[in-house]
């Protein structure tokens, strides 16, 4: 089983007052990283070191190099060696997390602030490295500044089984060390509306020396999203599947232009999630 190292909350140092609220901010460590977490979500937060989670064992990579029928596909779960800050506090009504690894949720509550070179061998054994480090690192900086002017629907580098759809809202934030994107989205397999508990909210970042890279995820809500079980929004229905299949071009891009109008009204606010985002300190891996 893999060990996970739990640390209390620490402050590390003031960083201003909230004029409406009149309440000192101050910023959270995460290991040798540190960020402001909005008061409200303080309480219940995680903080975990963890290690690398590679797709396979030592063993099963071997028996791999003798027959390919042995392969696996890999989980949202395997990544580099992270620190990851769990806020389930974040959760806007009417969601829940019902996975019982919220490592393994591509749209849970969480900041995952991972070791950037260690992405490739996350999906091997944890040793073996077949592209060059320094060009797959570059790959992925290219794929994140790219995503600001066009769709990139495999941005993330953590795998999950389906590709962005909804992608808008977008826009670059800046923390001290790097720089990422912030954009709404959601993992879709099919041709699907937009839904409460799968439109999130998504941060991906690097750190300016390429040594840390950051995946940021929180579920949003918003007044007329549709559950899991309505079958229509926005005047498309999906009781004609055939239908709805061939116009989901023209239904996406009425939801991107429903998201964009209610911005404002989305839970929880993109103004405070950028906020925490914004607050992070990590320019180096250490």
């Amino acid at each position: 089983m893999k060990r996970r190292h739990f640390i209390h909350l620490g402050l590390v140092g003031m960083v201003g007052c909230d004029q409406e609220h009149s309440v000192t901010k101050a910023r959270t460590a995460v290991g040798p990283f540190a960020l402001t977490i909005p008061q409200k979500w303080q309480k219940s937060a995680v903080i975990e070191k963890m290690p690398i989670f590679p797709l396979y064992s030592r063993e099963e990579w071997k028996i791999l190099q003798r027959d390919e029928r042995s392969e696996s596909k890999p989980g949202y779960i395997c990544r580099p060696q992270h620190w990851a800050v769990r806020l389930p506090s974040a959760l806007p009504e009417g969601i829940s997390i019902t996975k019982g690894d919220v490592g393994d949720d591509p749209t849970a509550p969480q900041i995952l602030i991972h070791k950037a070179d260690e992405w490739d061998v996350a999906f091997t054994d944890g040793e073996y490295q077949d592209r060059n480090i320094y060009e797959m690192l570059r790959s992925m900086r290219e794929r994140m500044d790219a995503a600001l002017t066009q769709d990139v629907p495999y941005l993330s580098p953590g795998y999950f089984d389906g590709t962005l759809s909804f992608m808008c809202l977008k826009r670059r934030l800046d923390f001290a060390g790097g720089h990422g994107i912030r954009l709404v989205a959601q993992w879709t397999i099919e041709a699907e509306l937009l839904r409460l508990g799968d439109l999130h909210y998504l941060f991906l970042g690097m750190s300016d020396d390429n040594s840390v890279q950051i995946i940021a995820t929180f579920p949003l809500n918003l007044p007329g999203l549709p559950g899991s079980e309505d079958e229509s929004h926005l005047g498309w229905s999906t009781k004609n599947y055939p239908e709805f299949t061939r116009s989901h071009d023209d239904y996406e891009k009425d939801a991107k232009k429903w998201l964009e109008q209610g911005a404002d009204q989305i839970t929880p606010s993109l103004r405070e999630l950028d906020g925490m985002i914004q607050s992070l300190v990590a320019s180096h891996w250490k």
